[in-house]
């Protein structure tokens, strides 16, 4: 499961390279890049970046919500192996969770494996 999200997630956000960067899309998505690389991770958190509170909250909020959302069960599962939790830090607003979250739900159905 971890492999596809991290292969998923370069393929998503390769679309909007070299000159679309500013979509909103490839924004909202900045933060995940953080569960590609943990030392990555760990000088975000060390730094408390927003990228890093914003991945943060995301994962609480499917945690705290996982009998609504059960498909990303195995990927938190995964991620709490690597000692990436989620936390409650009050920055990730409605429509970036929203729109993060339909995001990650194409990766769990494959829409950006190849």
């Amino acid at each position: 499961m971890y492999r596809i999200i991290c292969e998923s997630y370069k393929n998503f956000m390769n679309d909007f390279l070299p000159d679309n960067t500013s979509d909103y899309r490839y924004q909202i998505m900045q933060p995940f890049r953080l569960i590609l690389d943990t030392s990555l991770y760990m000088e975000e958190k060390n730094k408390n970046s927003a990228d890093f509170m914003k991945l943060e909250d995301f994962l609480y909020k499917i945690k705290r919500n996982i009998k609504k959302y059960p498909k990303f069960k195995s990927f938190l599962w995964s991620l709490e192996s690597r000692n990436i939790f989620g936390k409650n830090y009050g920055v990730l607003s409605i429509e970036e969770f929203l729109e993060q979250l339909k995001i990650m739900d194409m990766f769990l159905k494959l829409a950006y494996w190849d």
